[in-house]
């Protein structure tokens, strides 16, 4: 039985589903995380006001694309120039481009990872320029730190927070059907994996193979207790279809 089990948070559930649906996949929502937007303070407005200022602007996420574009609307009738306009992935600048399709916005062609971003031709001669990284709480601090040894001043906007979702006894009752019928778990964050750990009974760390979106996370993953590890190059639709894609090709 070719099923998945999807973790991400529910705004992200409806398009995942319907093009793993396409290919064939049973998909079973299981958001493991909720995204809360944070009050708008005085540090937040003043850097969207002097948004011209910057070099360019890296959002890391589709919930960081959307605050952004919401921003845009608020404070700027049109986007000012010469910045560049950089996204984690496609699923990111894919969020961007629908609020403003005049903007050239600009992701890595293979991976969305912080390193893949640091790979692009605009992260790598940074010196003196001002950066602006749009996120949410925590998370990485590798894209912030590797601009800034390469001579960047980056300003960092969390605007959003991610809070592990408490599984009702119910959906850990489906968690474990599903798994003992031979469903892949999609994990993409390190808040989601440990929420997902933290919940599960051992057999089914045993018995359930996981799907990862990077080497840090399998690690991680691993050290967890999870036997049965698939990774993605990446945590976007398109890196995660093609794995299961081979996946399914190679049972």
């Amino acid at each position: 039985m070719n099923s998945i089990v999807l973790t991400k948070p529910a705004d992200q559930q409806q398009r995942w589903t319907a093009a793993l649906r396409a290919e064939g996949w049973t998909v079973h929502s299981l958001p493991l995380l909720t995204l809360q937007d944070l009050p708008e303070s005085a540090q937040m407005r003043a850097t969207w006001q002097d948004l011209d200022q910057f070099a360019g602007v890296i959002m890391i996420s589709p919930r960081a694309a959307e605050c952004t574009a919401r921003a845009l609307d608020r404070w700027w009738p049109q986007p000012p120039v010469g910045l560049h306009w950089l996204c984690s992935g496609s699923g990111t600048r894919r969020v961007l481009a629908q609020h403003w399709p005049e903007l050239s916005i600009k992701a890595p062609t293979r991976g969305n990872r912080a390193e893949d971003i640091l790979d692009l031709p605009e992260t790598r001669e940074v010196a003196e320029q001002k950066w602006l990284l749009v996120a949410g709480e925590g998370g990485r601090t590798l894209l912030q730190d590797t601009l800034s040894e390469r001579g960047a001043r980056v300003t960092r906007l969390s605007l959003y927070q991610r809070q592990p979702v408490r599984l009702t006894s119910d959906e850990l009752q489906a968690l474990t059907t599903w798994v003992s019928a031979g469903a892949i778990i999609q994990v993409s964050s390190a808040l989601a994996l440990q929420s997902l750990t933290s919940q599960v009974a051992v057999v089914t760390k045993h018995k359930a193979r996981l799907l990862t979106s990077s080497p840090r996370l399998t690690a991680l993953a691993r050290e967890q207790g999870w036997e049965q590890i698939l990774q993605a190059d990446g945590a976007s639709l398109e890196a995660t279809a093609a794995t299961l894609a081979d996946h399914r090709t190679l049972k």
